[in-house]
């Protein structure tokens, strides 16, 4: 369904560069997330493109029917992945990003600034369960066998900075919101397609 992948120490620090950029053009209405902080970064293709390639081709080592169906498809005989659009989300305290899919065949997060750990943010229901307990996860949701919606929640927190998770665009997933900081959490997102 989806993995997971340490990004390289050069590629985050590009990716700050081009995230402090000041001139960031909004996305803010382009994307489903309920956060004020969504910005386009093209420039930040070059920086990541390279790096997503080793991705997709652990993806497609690992879950080889995903690309082979989704390649079968393309009536073309020649065809290329290509990283169409990319953006960073500065994400405040009680924002989220509802249950949404995207376009292309991959998507993909990078988790480059996590201001939290998931115990305090745990922390903040004592009463509740901790399997119910959702603050600060990303999470995927897809249908079982019997038709009921089943979740993989991922409890991303300060110890998943610099890592991607890459997966099928059509993936339903959700991010639920932080209690426990003041600090933007920052994620660098896209999706990729084939080129023909």
């Amino acid at each position: 369904m989806y993995i997971i992948a340490d990004v390289p120490k050069n590629v985050s620090e590009e990716l700050d560069k081009v995230i402090s950029d000041k001139n960031l053009s909004s996305m803010h209405g382009d994307l489903a997330g309920n956060i004020d902080g969504e910005f386009s970064i093209p420039k930040g293709k070059q920086v990541v493109s390279p790096f997503l390639l080793e991705c997709v081709l652990k993806h497609k080592k690992e879950y080889p029917e995903f690309f082979n169906k989704a390649h079968s498809m393309l009536r073309f005989k020649t065809s290329a992945l290509d990283l169409y659009n990319l953006w960073v989300n500065f994400q405040k305290k009680h924002e989220f990003n509802p249950v949404h899919i995207h376009d292309g065949l991959y998507s993909f997060v990078i988790w480059h600034k996590i201001p939290y750990k998931i115990e305090d943010e745990r922390a903040k229901f004592p009463k509740m369960e901790d399997k119910e307990k959702k603050a600060g996860h990303f999470c995927f949701l897809y249908t079982g066998p019997d038709g009921r919606i089943l979740t993989e929640d991922i409890p991303v927190d300060n110890k998943y900075e610099g890592k991607i998770a890459l997966f099928p665009a059509n993936l339903n997933h959700q991010v639920y919101p932080f209690y426990t900081s003041d600090e933007y959490r920052i994620t660098i997102s896209g999706n990729i397609g084939f080129l023909v």
